[in-house]
This record gives structure tokens, C-alpha cells and sequence, in this order.
């Protein structure tokens, strides 16, 4: 039979047990769901002048609440403009064709996106380089997310990162040699080959001329 004191070694021993394994999930606080709200936007390729392009923008919440935004504003850069636009998003384009707007409330469902795409036209006389950025506005009008996109357009007088003139011609190394390299101007033949049969005819006219 056991004792009262052994009894009480026991019974204390339960207890510490039993907490030591409750407390933990007593001081874990609970995850709390929220949005993850993000918005991306790109492009394939360069622009050329005078031709067209697409853009394509993606509004995603990878959270596990839903949550609602106010405006999707994408404002064009200057030699663009949008020609049409399609996706899941209810939006209209304003400003004559410089502006794509998406009103609200836009509800963005948790782990779900909407796409939109937009193509414009590109102008002749745009810019060898432009960034397109698009914002997204809470319900209470405040910017809460943007992204820019960096374009090359190409054609005309842009070189298109391919060096010269921008028309694929011309040389890649256009620097004036005049007076830096006189001791070969104008290489016609040169006589000092005196053994027998022996000829050295120029292959090349610089043309360069002493300052």
C-alpha cells in the first residue's frame, strides 16, 4: 500500500507534466488572416516607332482574406497610346488614350488575380526609352501599391542597343582620327622592299591629315 507521501510525490509530478505539455499551445497566439496584396506589370520584347506593343497588368492577393481596392490607374508615357484594352477588369480609357482607369470597388478574393491587357500604339517620334507605371488606390483614395516597366523603343534615330547611327549602319566606333594617327595618312605603295619580286601595295586609305 502506498503512502500518503508518495502519494503527493506523484500527484505533483502530474501536474508539472501536464502543464509543461498545455502551456506551449497556451502562449501561441493564433494566425490572423490577411490580405497580400500585389501588382504586377510587363511587357515581351522592345517597342518599335510607328508600330505596336502590348502590355500586361496582374492585381493578385496570395493573402487568405479578401479585401477591395478603389482605382486601378495605369498612365501611359508620352509617344504612347492605348488602341484597346481586355482582361477581367472593369476599366475605360480616358485622358485621349493616355490614361487606362479602373474603377471600383475591385473585391480581389483570397489567392485569386485579375489581368489586363493593354496595347497601344507607338509613335513615331516616341522616345528611345520610356517606364510605364501602374497604381493601385485603397477605398480611401491613397496609393498603396505601384510598379514600373522600363521600355526600349526602337527605329528612327534610337539605336536599339545595337550601336551606330539607329538605322543598323554606320560605324560602331565613330571617333574622328584626324591628326592622332598622321604617320599613316594616305598609304599608297610602299618602295622599301627592294629584294627581287617583291611588292607591297596598300590595302587601306586612311585619309587622315596632320591639324
Amino acid at each position: 500500500m502506498k503512502s500518503n507521501a508518495m502519494r503527493r510525490r506523484i500527484s505533483a509530478l502530474g501536474t508539472v507534466v501536464g502543464l509543461g505539455i498545455a502551456l506551449p499551445f497556451a502562449l501561441a497566439a493564433p494566425a490572423q488572416a490577411q490580405p497580400i496584396l500585389n501588382i504586377d506589370k510587363s511587357h515581351e520584347g522592345n517597342f518599335a516607332r510607328g508600330g505596336q506593343g502590348v502590355y500586361t497588368i496582374t492585381l493578385s492577393n496570395s493573402g487568405d482574406e479578401g479585401t477591395n481596392v478603389a482605382q486601378v490607374t495605369d498612365n501611359l508615357p508620352a509617344g504612347l497610346t492605348v488602341t484597346s484594352i481586355g482582361g477581367t477588369l472593369p476599366c475605360m480609357v480616358t485622358n485621349g488614350g493616355s490614361t487606362v482607369q479602373c474603377n471600383g470597388p475591385i473585391t480581389v478574393a483570397p489567392n485569386a488575380s485579375f489581368t489586363l491587357s493593354v496595347s497601344v500604339s507607338v509613335a513615331d517620334d516616341a522616345p528611345c526609352s520610356v517606364t510605364n507605371t501602374v497604381t493601385v488606390a485603397d477605398e480611401a483614395g491613397s496609393p498603396i501599391l505601384s510598379d514600373s516597366d522600363p521600355t526600349t523603343i526602337t527605329g528612327g534615330d534610337c539605336d536599339g542597343g545595337n550601336g551606330g547611327n539607329g538605322d543598323g549602319g554606320g560605324s560602331i566606333l565613330p571617333i574622328n582620327l584626324n591628326g592622332v594617327i598622321t604617320m599613316f595618312n594616305n598609304i599608297s605603295v610602299n618602295n622599301n622592299i627592294n629584294s627581287p619580286g617583291a611588292s607591297n601595295n596598300s590595302r587601306q586609305n586612311f585619309g587622315v591629315t596632320a591639324p
